[in-house]
């Protein structure tokens, strides 16, 4: 036992990158234009897990010939789950007061959280995670459902493989099994699909997991030496240094639509991610001494709790304001609110039932505990008994109508009959023209509208229309592609898309006059497809510009809380653009 009390010392540096990580993910979840890659924290998370747990196996094997697995899973219940248990509670409780009308949803979210199987729920569920419109409070919990999975079986898979073949053996199974994941998510990709099957994938997401394992093989922290020749200091600091710099551009670069990730760059990034733990473990790093600052590490003790409770928070205060319209002092209401729940659960449940355990409960501890435990117990039983007492079968219109997993209209909206202003337009109407318009549930909005003052148009509208699916949708459409015929092309709001998809749609109208109007999306891609769409207006003489987004994006009031789909005053301003720049 000695041996391996020994061994087990803390490395700053790892909670320093912790520290890094949580940050990136909580600043792309506030706004995805603050930080497009932000997600990509979540794999510096994936590999630290799965450094952290092989170097204690490997430990523990090295030191008694075995592992105890009932002690590792104790220990894992013991530093996850009261933490998860609290804020499903809580949050429970919260919505029962407050947000009934999630209740629903939030119920089934809760079970697949309780039981570490979120990631595969939303897959079945079929939720984008990028493209939600109004995202669920628990949906981050997929990785957490993740590590999961990998700790109860790795651990098993680990020991036999050490027990009956060799570390080399070992290895060489780890390393496969990266390379396969990897591999089948290049396979399952394909250009304009909903990643999220990729990115909630156990299947998918287990390379990185593996990498921080072949890492824990070959760069053992606790065997690394303070003391080593100057010239493999500066090589092990350089490394690191040039590593996380290309890391922290990432964050800055990459967006979800970046196609490269899909295609084996997580598992490059992976590679990016293992070489600065490498030299952040190390004594003598100069990375190990930058990510071991007293306030990093203080983060990234508080990383799991800052995770848990971060998003939550933000889908409840973001709930009242217009996505992509959030005002700059609700972030900080969102930051602080984080740090604060993060804080509580940190210091009042998280750290007394890991070094306690059950024994937290007892009457020695009651004294200077009870207003906590009794808030506990209140929490549980309150939101325990109303849980079971809400029927699940009583589906909420509102949260389901909010949260679609494409970019769906609300049912409200698509029902708004046209009226009042609308007598000035009906006095516009257009019958000398016949345009085509295609696009996505935008132009659903609009649809009413359009066709009293386009009698005789062609409206091809769907939800969750993308570019990738307008373009074999214009091959039927070949007969309009002639002149004088106008084509008006609104794809910009679901997904990012590069210059080929966009030349490659409007070859299919190069002998008709096009309008490309644009995005008003709150997405990372917004300001990328808007600039495309620009450029051609530039680069194609028959391609001309509406410029939605510059008419819309200082009136919250023209939409609906995604920030997407059009509330009746951006119905009118809409329609009276396209009637405007229609010539």
């Amino acid at each position: 036992m000695t041996a391996i009390k020994k061994d087990t010392k803390y490395l700053p540096g790892l909670d320093g990158l912790r520290a890094i990580a949580v940050i990136a993910i909580i600043i792309f979840h506030l706004n995805p234009k603050f930080l497009p890659g932000g997600f990509l924290g979540v794999d510096t998370f994936f590999i630290i897990s799965g450094y952290l747990i092989t170097t204690m196996l490997l430990t523990e094997y090295r030191a008694t010939g075995s592992v105890n697995f009932l002690k590792f899973y104790l220990k894992r219940v013991k530093r996850l789950f009261p933490a998860i248990l609290f804020l499903l509670v809580t949050l429970f409780a919260y919505c029962l007061l407050f947000e009934q009308s999630i209740l629903h949803q939030l119920k089934k979210d809760i079970i697949a959280a309780f039981f570490y199987v979120s990631n595969w729920w939303y897959i079945f569920d079929e939720v984008d995670y990028f493209q939600a419109l109004e995202p669920r409070p628990l949906q981050h919990l997929w990785s957490l459902a993740i590590e999961e999975q990998f700790y109860i079986f790795f651990p098993l898979i680990l020991f036999l493989l050490l027990r009956k073949f060799s570390h080399r053996t070992a290895i060489i199974t780890f390393t496969v099994l990266a390379i396969i994941s990897a591999i089948w998510m290049a396979i399952l990709y394909y250009p304009g699909m909903p990643v999220s099957r990729l990115y909630f994938g156990t299947d998918t997401r287990l390379q990185t997991l593996l990498l921080g394992v072949l890492l824990a093989f070959i760069w053992p922290a606790f065997r690394l030496k303070r003391e080593v020749p100057t010239a493999l200091r500066m090589t092990i600091s350089a490394i690191g240094i040039i590593n996380f710099a290309i890391l922290l551009i990432s964050f800055t670069q990459l967006t979800e639509a970046t196609g490269f990730l899909y295609k084996g760059g997580f598992f490059i990034l992976g590679i990016i991610t293992i070489s600065t733990i490498a030299s952040c473990v190390h004594p003598s790093s100069l990375l190990k001494q930058l990510l071991s600052l007293p306030f990093l590490t203080y983060i990234g003790r508080l990383s799991y709790s800052l995770y848990l409770w971060h998003f939550p928070v933000i889908t409840m205060v973001e709930h009242y304001f217009v996505k992509g319209q959030v005002p700059f002092y609700a972030y900080i209401i969102e930051i602080a609110l984080t740090i604060l729940f993060a804080w509580f659960s940190y210091e009042f449940i998280e750290t007394p039932f890991r070094r306690e355990g059950f024994s937290y409960f007892k009457p020695a501890h009651l004294k200077k505990r009870w207003p906590v435990i009794l808030m506990l117990f209140a929490l549980i039983g309150f939101s325990g008994y109303m849980f079971f007492q809400t029927d699940l079968s009583d589906a909420s219109q509102v949260y389901t109508t909010q949260t679609m997993n494409s970019v769906t209209p609300p049912k409200l909206l698509a029902a708004v009959s046209w009226t009042t202003d609308s007598e000035e337009i009906r006095h516009e109407v257009k019958h000398y023209i016949s345009p085509l318009f295609i696009g996505d549930s935008v132009l659903v909005d609009i649809n009413q509208q359009l066709r009293e003052i386009y009698p005789n148009a062609t409206v091809d509208g769907e939800v969750g229309r993308s570019i990738y699916t307008a373009i074999p949708l214009a091959n039927q459409y070949s007969y309009l592609n002639k002149k004088d015929q106008i084509v008006v092309l609104g794809i910009g709001t679901n997904g990012d898309f590069e210059n080929v998809q966009l030349e490659s749609l409007l070859s299919k109208f190069d002998k008709a006059k096009v309008y490309l109007v644009t995005a008003h999306v709150p997405r990372a891609y917004e300001s990328h497809v808007n600039q495309l769409m620009k450029e051609a207006a530039k680069n194609y003489k028959n391609v001309e510009i509406i410029d939605w987004y510059a008419v819309s994006s200082d009136h919250s009031e023209y939409f609906a809380p995604d920030g997407i789909h059009l509330e009746y005053p951006g119905i009118q301003a809409m329609i009276k653009l396209l009637s405007d720049s229609i010539k």
